[in-house]
């Protein structure tokens, strides 16, 4: 497999002919999914994912859940999502962590905590999601521009994180419970402690869960031993969840989480400390409120009703030069949505609507609002053939009142996919989607810095695939390739990062790809392997973080491999590797006042984790997990960080942190 990683010009070209040629041939392409067991389908179900097994463009791509998180002892989205080949969050300092999903960024992305979407960022230099791993059951994710019920704005795709529900903690014969864990680490030095209380009454009718949590990390330390500044971090939460189920028919759920990060942290958190960029007070927190109500009435299969509300607020409070800034992003949404069964056809159909405000204290405010329809079928032709198809329109508006200028846009998204059962273990799929995004609010610190053209227009992606899944006992295997394009992408004018003006790009944003995935599972070990292999280029150049920032970048060819392994009842083991290939020294020509021919490269890594899972049957409700996160302590730059720039004259300061070097984590739960 050596010869997938090389990035010899000729065979990046070869890549991109092989996509292009089977896209003109039969105008679809395709990525895998993988065939998800009846207990994930269950799942995603039940959250409100469309989920159509092998469909293109459609539905579920992928499944993180619950007991990957606890077994890895995941504290941060690049722990989260490192045995995902096709998803990277880089960054030693957690709030710089921004997701890249197929090289395309959070930007393009439609990312929600329980339904609440988390739509604009506060700070380009920092992400825009703060989750703690510790409350979440499942996370989903949807590469590229694909159903109808995705939500308005899904350029690249779409990640939804799902909290934990009472009965997801309680045991069957249970109506309460409590559950205590603590967990220190080596790199960092530090630990997180928690306490969550659970229950509900003994019919199951009223049910509740309430979580604190409180964590206290260091500065860690690279491979090398050397300490990196800004890297440490306080963590508080509150988390409180309330469901009841009035009837058979009728369930409604009301949930609140208070998240704060402070720390010690460089103003441009995603770069390495340096004069100009010290170390500064700051302090990161989100507010979710969700309310849910869902309406099944017995015996109709016209009727499955759902309605989710919510208010989201993220706010940073830094300091730069000893001055202090506040700034947030607020949404509140409401979606409206109902399923039915008619003959062959399930329709999906719904409603979006959303608020958006960007605030900077003494500055002004940006407001925007996006309203959505949609409609999805799926089809089961017959035994062997499923069609599904879909549209949305969404109607964007836009009033940036710190410059007095007012935008409005509207665009249709349509869909449609195939999937066909050769036999009974083999089928393929081809899909193609489009999805629209109007201008939305910015990043709130820049409101009065930065300036959209007049008659800015909205953003548009195409998304084809077109591959192959195989099933058959323990063996499951699924590949496929894939076509993204983002047309009138929103950026700085020029391509230049600093620019003040942003404007409809001339140049589309492509990425072509490769995606496999394999899993053997036999009587007590799962392996597991995770390919992707992707271009992004904009006018022939490569995408990269620090020019594109939140929209795309380019991640060297990922593998990952691994193993979880039940060696009996008490106690489980596992490994995983993560190799991301190097890319060659490149080209970027920066056209601002002064042309700048810059080069750069990123060097590949691997980086090996391992851990053990015992939960001792003659002491019921004790888990001990030990873990360890980069075992050989690699020094690496992460690829979906800011690369290192410092070679080119004038550039200094312009690197990511280095990563974590070896960390191990040792956690002790006690659940009576």
């Amino acid at each position: 497999m050596n010869h997938i990683f090389n990035k010899r010009d000729g065979i990046r070209t070869s890549t991109r002919a092989c996509v292009i040629a089977v896209a003109v041939a039969g105008n679809v392409l395709m990525t895998v999914q993988p065939a998800l067991s009846e207990e994930t389908e269950d799942d995603a179900v039940d959250t409100g994912i469309l989920v159509v097994e092998g469909q293109a463009t459609a539905g579920l791509d992928s499944l993180i859940d619950e007991q990957e998180l606890q077994n890895y002892q995941v504290n941060d989205l690049d722990d989260m999502f490192r045995r995902d080949a096709s998803i990277s969050a880089g960054g030693s300092v957690g709030i710089s962590q921004k997701i890249y999903l197929r090289n395309f960024g959070e930007d393009t992305l439609n990312i929600s905590v329980d339904g609440a979407e988390q739509a604009g960022s506060v700070f380009h230099h920092a992400g825009r999601i703060a989750v703690e791993p510790e409350l979440i059951k499942q996370v989903e994710i949807e590469a590229g521009a694909g159903s109808a019920t995705a939500g308005p704005g899904a350029l690249g795709g779409t990640v939804r994180f799902t909290t934990k529900n009472p009965e997801d903690l309680l045991d069957a014969d249970e109506d309460v419970g409590v559950l205590l864990k603590t967990m220190v680490q080596s790199n960092g030095s530090g630990n997180k402690n928690s306490a969550t209380v659970f229950g509900q009454s003994s019919d199951g009718s009223i049910g509740g869960i309430v979580s604190v949590l409180a964590s206290d990390f260091d500065n860690i330390d690279d491979g090398d031993g050397d300490e990196v500044d800004g890297t440490e971090s306080e963590k508080s939460l509150g988390f409180l969840k309330l469901v009841a189920k009035v009837s058979n028919e009728h369930e409604i759920s009301f949930s609140h989480e208070a998240l704060e990060e402070e720390g010690d942290m460089p103003y441009r958190p995603e770069w390495a400390v340096i004069s100009w960029n010290d170390v500064n007070p700051t302090e990161v927190d989100r507010t979710t409120s969700i309310f849910n109500y869902g309406y099944t009435p017995s015996g109709s299969e016209l009727v499955d009703l759902s309605v989710n509300v919510y208010d989201t607020q993220h706010e940073q409070i830094r300091e730069f030069a000893d001055v202090p800034f506040d700034a947030y992003v607020e949404h509140q949404g409401v979606t409206v949505e109902n399923t039915s069964v008619v003959g062959s056809h399930k329709l999906i159909y719904g409603i979006n609507h959303r608020d958006d405000k960007a605030f900077l204290e003494d500055a002004g405010t940006e407001e925007g609002t996006v309203q959505g329809l949609y409609i999805q079928d799926i089809i089961e032709v017959n035994e062997r053939l499923t069609v599904t198809a879909g549209v949305r329109h969404d109607d964007y508006e836009l009033d940036d009142n710190a410059n007095d200028l007012s935008y409005s846009d509207d665009g249709v998204s349509p869909n449609v996919s195939a999937n066909y059962k050769v036999t009974d273990s083999v089928s393929v799929s081809a899909g193609y989607a489009q999805a629209f995004r109007g201008p939305e609010i910015q990043d709130a610190y820049n409101i009065t810095a930065d300036v959209r053209e007049e008659g800015l227009s909205g953003e548009t992606a195409t998304n084809l695939e077109l591959g192959m899944d195989y099933s058959s006992g323990p063996v499951s295997l699924g590949v496929g390739v894939y076509q993204a394009v983002i047309e009138d992408a929103i950026g700085p004018e020029n391509g230049v990062p600093w620019a003040s003006t942003f404007v409809n790009l001339e140049d589309d944003i492509e990425t072509v790809g490769f995606h496999a995935q394999f899993d053997y599972l036999m009587d007590k070990a799962n392996f597991f392997a995770s390919l992707n292999v992707a271009e992004t280029e904009i006018d022939g150049e490569a995408a990269s973080r620090y020019i594109h920032t939140s929209t795309a970048n380019s991640i060297g060819d990922t593998l990952v491999l691994g193993v979880d392994y039940a060696y009996n009842d008490d106690l489980s083991f596992g490994w995983s590797v993560e190799y991301v290939a190097e890319i060659k020294e490149t080209a970027q020509i920066v056209d601002g006042t002064d042309v700048y021919d810059l080069e750069y490269e990123k060097p590949s890594y691997r980086v090996h984790d391992v851990y053990a899972n015992w939960q001792p049957s003659s002491l019921d409700g004790l888990t001990v997990i030990f873990s360890i996160h980069n075992v050989f302590d690699e020094f690496y730059l992460s690829q979906a960080a800011t690369s290192d720039w410092e070679d080119n004259p004038g550039w200094e300061g312009v690197i990511s942190t280095p990563e974590t070097g070896r960390n191990a984590r040792v956690s002790l739960a006690y659940r009576f």
